[in-house]
């Protein structure tokens, strides 16, 4: 099979129906699979983000400050996270991108005294608060510890 690649899309030209099934297979799964999980994971993003919207606009009107304030928490790390991209698409400004750190601490200021109602609000534990990794993480991952606590917790105590 004669494989053809384009940025808009893949030919496989000649070959049987099955060749051309491989064919397509390794152009995917080879050659494209960083746009394939890049545009997974973008997808995923918006849809989390959408939900976001959706959820506060139906809290409790004291509830949506704090939940707009984290869905904007949420968006700012996503640009955070792929910066490279938008800045060499020219989608943000280096000075947009210098202020999301900026507007970021400002947010987690805001959240911080909510912190706990929140963490209990989203049914988070206790135990999930004093996790061993949470408590002292050098310590905890200073030997294997398989996943196990035993070991940590005689040396904590």
């Amino acid at each position: 099979a004669v494989v053809s690649t384009q940025s808009t899309g893949m030919q496989v030209k000649g070959g049987s129906k099955e060749e051309k099934r491989v064919a397509r297979f390794k152009i995917w799964s080879q050659q494209h699979q960083d746009m394939v999980q890049a545009a997974a994971k973008a997808y995923s993003e918006r849809l989390i983000s959408d939900l976001c919207e959706e959820k506060i606009g139906l809290a409790d009107a004291g509830l949506q400050p704090v939940l707009q304030k984290m869905h904007n928490l949420y968006l700012i790390s996503v640009v955070q996270d792929n910066i490279g991209f938008f800045l060499t698409n020219r989608l943000i400004s280096k000075g947009a991108a210098t202020a999301l750190r900026s507007d970021f601490n400002s947010l987690i200021e805001e959240i911080a005294p909510d912190a706990l109602a929140l963490a209990e609000g989203f049914g988070i534990t206790e135990e999930m608060l004093s996790a061993p990794i949470a408590r002292d993480w050098e310590l905890y991952n200073s030997y294997d510890n398989a996943g196990e606590m035993d070991k940590f917790e005689d040396l904590v105590r």
